[in-house]
């Protein structure tokens, strides 16, 4: 079947769409443009914030014209975005960072359960969605390889060139998904319902408010994220402080590979179930990165890298658990509402860290996040002794 080769372009899509060089020093790029920490930090705000507000409109979108369709559109937009911030570092204008945050912000909405849902259609069309879990780990292996690609690019040429020289290779490199995205095929389930986008929106809401299971399994999955996602732009700026800007990237290069083998072995664990999955990856994690940062030395960015070795696993128990409580019908909308939330949240969440950093200190904020993991390992064991 022609569906099959998506199987093989997911791993080339994650492959290269994960490969952002910029990524583990986008703080430190932006604070350089701006002479602010609160103004970089107030870029990826922004991000949170616009993406939660075009999350359900481009959900439909995505469930409107289809998967394909949509995923080039993301291509597309993070090619411009990569361009803005380039031409920001290399004109120091500041403003231009609001604009690519702007853009970055549609980007990665079009993407944001619209790659799932093209991955799990094509394994419903294959009539292998029981292996969904599978196929997705082995998928986001690529991805984290990507990742470690890209912080060895960045490691290379912050060492010889400028983080601006970085950012113009990260435009460059971010064309290629968008040939990739062409050589999707569109699963046969999009055939042209005649449905407004009104009527959709509130059938997928009414779906989500009925689901009890999804509606926690959700809240809890966004509060996970928030705090993962500011943790990860957070970081780059905290072991900019222990190490040089060039080994930054190396530390990222080894969480990449930890994060590589974990989505690699993640298949092998799924017989334990996947809530037990996600109660033991969350301690493990806090585990690592709070003894990480108790040793706050030149170690402690490699320690705390090593934490990814958990979250293959955990991310894939994630992804299939909520997949599996979305209507088929509505899925990307429906990925979209649970992403909405989950960027106000986010937004949030940034705002809080960046408070507690200028009242305090980086150091704190990065303890407060580390203790704030508790609460989702609380979440996930109510989870598995409710519906075990």
């Amino acid at each position: 079947m022609e569906i099959r080769r998506n199987i093989f372009l997911f791993k080339l899509y994650y492959l290269f769409a994960s490969m952002w060089p910029l990524s583990v020093l986008a703080v430190v790029f932006f604070q350089q443009i701006t002479g602010s920490y609160a103004f970089a930090l107030g870029v990826f705000s922004i991000v949170s914030i616009v993406q939660s507000i075009a999350e359900v409109p481009t959900g439909i979108i995505s469930d409107k014209i289809g998967r394909r369709k949509t995923m080039i559109v993301s291509a597309v937009l993070e090619v411009l975005m990569s361009l803005i911030f380039a031409l920001a570092g290399t004109f120091g204008y500041k403003y231009l960072l609001i604009v690519g945050a702007v853009v970055w912000a549609f980007a990665e909405a079009f993407a944001s359960g619209t790659d799932d849902a093209l991955m799990y259609e094509t394994m419903e069309e294959l009539r292998k969605s029981d292996k969904y879990d599978i196929i997705y780990a082995r998928s986001k292996t690529f991805g984290q390889i990507g990742l470690g690609a890209g912080a060895f690019i960045a490691a290379i040429v912050t060492y010889f060139y400028s983080l601006t020289a970085l950012a113009w290779v990260c435009a460059i490199i971010d064309i290629i998904p968008i040939f990739i995205c062409m050589r999707f095929v569109e699963p046969k389930r999009h055939n042209g319902e005649d449905v407004t986008s009104f009527k959709h929106f509130i059938a997928a809401i009414k779906a989500f408010v009925q689901n009890k299971k999804l509606r926690i399994l959700a809240t809890i999955q966004m509060l996970s994220h928030g705090i993962s996602f500011a943790g990860h732009r957070f970081e780059g700026a905290y072991f900019n402080m222990l190490i040089p800007t060039w080994a930054v990237n190396v530390a990222r290069l080894v969480k990449q590979t930890c994060g590589a083998i974990s989505f690699s072995i993640a298949p092998y664990f799924r017989k334990f179930g996947f809530y037990k999955i996600l109660v033991a990856s969350t301690i493990g994690m806090t585990i690592i990165k709070g003894t990480a940062v108790i040793l706050n030395n030149f170690a402690t960015p490699f320690i705390q890298s090593c934490v990814n070795i958990l979250y293959g696993t955990s991310s894939t128990a994630e992804s299939a658990l909520l997949q599996q409580e979305l209507s088929s019908k509505q899925r990307a909308t429906m990925g979209s509402i649970v992403s909405l939330f989950g960027g106000i949240l986010s937004a949030g969440i940034y705002w809080c860290v960046g408070i507690v950093a200028d009242l305090s200190s980086v150091y704190f904020a990065i303890i407060m996040l580390i203790c704030s993991n508790l609460f989702i390992s609380a979440g996930y064991y109510w989870m598995l002794k409710k519906y075990k």
